[in-house]
């Protein structure tokens, strides 16, 4: 038996919220991403060996602390019905100091890791 790869999927979870199309008319996966009520800008979709990863930038500063969002989003197949999948969400923060990183005491970067869980379909069109 033969399946069709998904290509629109919706995934929520712990304040974060996101869709993503695989096949777009520009041929390019477009995807939206709100984390905590915040539309994200600037997402990219990459397809790799972990399925689909989409990467954004949270909150940047110039030589400040900065955030990024890595969501992981699996490969899914159907047939007729939806596919349900759980994922994961990563926020990698990143504190700095304008005077340099040896004046920031303890761990430079923390990581924020958050259930997804969400919904694999095809879409005509």
């Amino acid at each position: 038996m033969s399946y069709t790869a998904a290509n629109h999927y919706v995934f929520e979870g712990d304040e974060l919220t996101g869709s993503f199309d695989t096949n777009r008319l520009s041929g390019v996966a477009a995807a939206q991403l709100v984390l905590s009520g915040a539309t994200l800008k600037s997402t990219e979709v990459t397809r790799t060996d972990l399925g689909y990863e989409i990467r954004t930038i949270v909150e940047q500063v110039h030589d400040g602390n900065s955030t990024h969002l890595l969501a992981v989003v699996p490969r899914v197949n159907v047939e007729n019905e939806p596919v349900h999948f759980s994922s994961y969400a990563v926020l990698f923060t990143r504190r700095g100091n304008i005077a340099g990183d040896r004046f920031v005491h303890g761990a430079l970067e923390s990581y924020d890791v958050r259930a997804l869980s969400g919904t694999a379909l095809l879409v005509d069109g």
